[in-house]
């Protein structure tokens, strides 16, 4: 039975919907977990990026950091193709009017923005208090609309403003994703944008437009190729079934470290930082692809010794649905982490990582515990739908269990006292059916 997804009255039909598709659910969940925990150490990493930028000392903690973090560039390109992929399965196997797809699609990615951009306004409140509000209230209104929805109140709502622009657009553009010559003119675009172009423009007296680095032109293409993924079943299987096992190794390989000899280039040209080290580079989109081949052939062997292992299943059940959470809210368990650990030494540059990651989730399955019974809070916060937090299967939970002796052996905590709500029994104690086997 064909689907359809119904746009201003007319109605895009697409194909007969696959029973299996090439990335699996399960596929996405692992990648999404990996994406999130490299986007975290990442920016944790970063103070020793910017120290090799000004020393360039290669024998030293600050080389290894940058090498790194250029390993972890493939993460946000791959969060576009995930979104893409995706969203554009959702639609192919139903039909929905555009009005609810904006009204769902848009408070899903707004409310959690908007309620995380206030938690980080102050940061900012001497720039936002001194606006001429009296003065030019039209012009602070949008100065201040500018700065949240364009440069973003932290680093990494980026993100989450080109997603809001890929929302808008993608129900215009569904049904191109069937097209290749769609693909090859979006990534001819794509590259027209991207690093080295500009350096070749100033050896001849021009320069590229003046474009915000946020806007939705310099991360289209990896969205619309998840839509092309999604729409054509074996594109992804047909480019990875050309290559031997160690020719795509060494692919990889290769554009790892493309990546690396480019950051180094940039870094001797005497470019800024935040030019050197972005996605927006002809050596990501190389490396990104290389990355998702290699996966792409070796994911029935990780499937086999991940997916189906008990002692891995944390991972889909307590870290898959929060890295939406955890990419808001890292920034602020960074902050903390930076403030206790300001000395650089080896110790602390793995404890800060570690801290970072395990303290992000952490904050995570907290804030799902203590709003299970909050729904809408839930939903602002970027948490997920399910409300309950198994602590048995969260790593190291066991340690910290309080265990409450009644007659007979029994846990009092388990039991909940004569008139109260089994729910506030649950939540009152850890010990309790949240942290039972």
């Amino acid at each position: 039975m064909g689907s359809s997804f119904q746009f201003f009255g007319g109605v895009i039909q697409s194909s007969n919907p696959a029973s299996a598709f090439l990335l699996t659910k399960k596929d996405g969940e692992f990648l999404r977990v990996l994406a999130s925990v490299s986007v975290v150490v990442a920016h944790c990493v970063h103070f020793w990026v910017e120290d090799f930028y000004v020393t360039r000392d290669f024998l030293s903690l600050a080389y290894f950091s940058t090498i790194l973090d250029q390993f972890t560039r493939f993460t946000v390109p791959l969060f576009f193709f995930l979104s893409g992929f995706g969203l554009t399965l959702q639609f192919q196997g139903k039909q929905i009017r555009i009005w609810e797809y904006y009204r769902y699609r848009l408070a899903k990615i707004l409310a959690p923005f908007l309620l995380w951009s206030l938690f980080t306004a102050f940061r900012h409140q001497e720039f936002l208090l001194g606006m001429p509000w009296t003065q030019d209230p039209g012009g602070s209104a949008k100065t201040l609309l500018r700065f949240l929805f364009l440069d973003g109140f932290d680093y990494q709502y980026y993100f989450v403003i080109v997603i809001f622009q890929f929302y808008l657009v993608y129900p215009f553009l569904y049904k191109l994703g069937r097209s290749r010559a769609f693909m090859g003119l979006f990534l001819l675009l794509h590259l027209a944008f991207m690093s080295p172009v500009e350096t070749y423009l100033e050896l001849m007296g021009l320069e590229l437009p003046k474009i915000h680095a946020n806007l939705l032109v310099f991360h289209w293409f990896y969205c619309f190729a998840g839509i092309y993924a999604a729409w054509n079943r074996e594109f992804l299987a047909a480019m990875v079934g050309r290559w031997s096992n160690r020719r795509l190794l060494g692919f990889w390989g290769l554009t790892a470290l493309l990546l690396n000899f480019e950051f180094l280039s940039n870094i001797w040209n005497q470019k800024i930082l935040s030019d050197t080290d972005h996605f927006n580079r002809w050596a990501v989109v190389l490396y990104c692809m290389a990355s998702l081949m290699l996966f792409m052939r070796h994911k029935a062997a990780i499937a086999a010794r991940v997916y189906t292992n008990p002692a891995w299943k944390f991972l889909f059940t307590h870290v898959a649905p929060f890295t939406f959470f955890v990419y808001l809210a890292h920034t602020h368990v960074l902050r903390v982490v930076d403030y206790l650990m300001w000395e650089v030494t080896l110790f602390d540059y793995i404890n800060r990582i570690l801290l970072v990651v395990a303290g992000s989730y952490l904050l995570a399955w907290f804030s799902q515990w203590l709003l299970e019974d909050f729904p809408r809070l839930r939903f602002y916060l970027g948490l997920p739908k399910k409300p309950l937090v198994n602590w048995s299967e969260v790593p190291g939970a066991s340690l910290f269990r309080v265990r409450r002796s009644g007659l007979g052996g029994s846990s009092m905590a388990s039991r909940p006292m004569p008139g109260q709500e089994p729910s506030m029994s649950r939540r009152m104690d850890l010990s309790s059916e949240h942290s039972s086997a």
